[in-house]
């Protein structure tokens, strides 16, 4: 259920940023790098590393990124971190930092499902 939850996070926040960077859901801007990539190349990359179940799920801390910088520059932090300071404050990224050190057990099935139907809302208000 994890990794089906994981896949429909990752659809709705690389839809999300689409539009919100470029209004085509087909093409979006990284987070990191600027550069515009289609919907295929881009993944769901976390401002903060480990991927604990804590933050996994933040849409505050996962953004499109580009392959390059999330997977070949390992998530390209120094500038993904100075941008999420920028837009959040200092405050806010260290109790995301301090929150991302927390056990927390999730339920994969409700995330799957409150994804799927997240996605198909921004789908549909394309059309």
């Amino acid at each position: 259920m994890k990794k089906t939850a994981w896949q429909w996070f990752s659809k709705y926040i690389r839809l999300r940023d689409c539009l919100k960077t470029t209004g085509n859901p087909e093409i979006g801007r990284c987070v990191t790098c600027g550069n515009i990539k289609p919907f295929a190349e881009l993944q769901a990359g976390h401002g903060i590393g480990g991927r604990s179940n804590s933050i996994l799920f933040d849409e505050e801390l996962v953004n499109a990124q580009c392959v390059y910088c999330n997977y070949h520059k390992k998530g390209n932090y120094e500038n993904y971190i100075e941008i999420l300071i920028d837009r959040h404050g200092r405050d806010w990224y260290d109790k995301k930092k301090a929150i991302s050190k927390q056990p927390c057990k999730l339920d994969f099935k409700v995330i799957s499902d409150y994804y799927r139907k997240e996605y198909k809302k921004l789908k549909e208000s394309i059309t």
